[in-house]
């Protein structure tokens, strides 16, 4: 799958944008605040209905503006089978529709156009709290774990309904979702867990290929010690400090990845540069296990490649991304930053005060 045409309407600096992307690497070139990162935001959009910048759609729509509004053109693997997606935000309303028919949930966004970012400071990844990661690995476990939507339902409901006993004061009903909770608890732990090690295991392998003088290993807690059996026991213990705090305090919404470099957090030991070149191959790894599991690469965005990244390794991540044969769409200040491989077609755009400026053609 990969997008064949990209519409952009009213979205932040850009008015209206129509690109013919290419299969393979698209390069977006262009000064601060010319429109680069708002096409990566609009194809974010699509995919997974929301924005990564702001949880408002406000500031997402061009001043002046009722909505924003993104259309692109899929077309599958067999060459023939082609889709519409359409996403339209105002506001307060959000509006999806795939094919002309409606589309209520984001993960029917997410199963068409699966999408993969990695921003302008990746290194938030390993900076930021535990919820962060969290999200980085459900969001992984979603295109790999074909159990893990009903899975994740399942526990949510749970805890939803002690928290919501919790609240109210009712103390019988928090003990009666004590055990729901923790049978839900451990499936989705299970899962992660599982997920987190094969991810970390093909991050290193690639981190050990790349020869860049650090190595990569983690730790990843669960949200509480022991088994399904031993979270029973604790929740059960922990029933009236819950009361008193208010919420679940145990459990996998309190789970916690931290990764690890020469024995230290990845984010204490290592350089910017350097935690850069980790979450990048953190991404190329998850990508790997979405492509085992599907045959199929999301689209990849990567936002200010040249950020912190010496030529070398900015060369290395663009040979990285050619390999895997997955569309991706790049940006960057200046074109100069780096040379594609002779064997790579880069498909380059240049993006001035939000219009597309002078697109190239395929480099050579």
């Amino acid at each position: 799958m990969w997008i064949t045409q990209l519409a952009i309407n009213d979205l932040r600096v850009i008015e209206q944008m129509k690109l013919i992307p290419g299969r393979g690497l698209n390069l977006i070139v262009g000064d601060n605040g010319a429109g680069k990162t708002s096409v990566l935001e609009a194809i974010y959009l699509a995919g997974r209905g929301r924005t990564f910048r702001h949880p408002e759609a406000g500031p997402m729509i061009r001043g002046g503006a009722a909505s924003t509004m993104v259309v692109i053109e899929l077309e599958h693997g067999d060459g023939e089978k082609r889709s519409i997606l359409g996403v339209k935000r105002e506001r307060r309303d959000f509006v999806c529709r795939l094919n002309g028919l409606d589309i209520k949930k984001r993960s029917v966004l997410a199963e068409t156009l699966p999408v993969q970012w990695i921003g302008s400071q990746p290194q938030q990844l390993l900076a930021m709290g535990p919820d962060v990661r969290r999200r980085f690995l459900d969001m992984g476990m979603f295109h790999v774990e074909h159990c893990y939507l009903g899975v994740m339902a399942e526990f949510q409901r749970a805890l939803k309904q002690r928290n919501a006993a919790i609240r109210q004061g009712m103390q019988d009903a928090v003990r009666l979702w004590v055990k729901p909770l923790a049978t839900a608890a451990s499936s989705l732990s299970r899962i992660r867990e599982t997920f987190a090690a094969n991810l970390l295991t093909r991050t290193a392998e690639i981190i050990r290929q790349w020869d860049v003088g650090f190595d990569v290993d983690y730790r990843y807690r669960r949200g509480w010690s022991g088994g399904e059996d031993s979270l029973r026991e604790q929740l059960e213990r922990k029933t009236e400090l819950d009361l008193r705090m208010g919420f679940t305090t145990i459990g996998p919404q309190r789970a916690e990845l931290e990764v690890l470099s020469h024995g230290a957090l990845a984010e204490k030991k290592l350089s910017r540069g350097q935690q850069k070149i980790l979450v990048v191959a953190l991404n190329l790894a998850l990508m790997d296990l979405v492509i085992a599991k599907t045959g199929n690469a999301p689209v990849l965005l990567l936002d200010d490649l040249g950020a912190e990244l010496d030529r070398h390794n900015r060369q290395r991540i663009l040979s990285e991304i050619h390999r895997r044969e997955c569309q991706a769409f790049v940006t960057l200040i200046d074109s100069n930053l780096l040379e594609p491989p002779a064997d790579e077609a880069a498909t380059m755009f240049h993006v001035k005060h939000g219009a597309l400026f002078s697109p190239a053609a395929p480099s050579e």
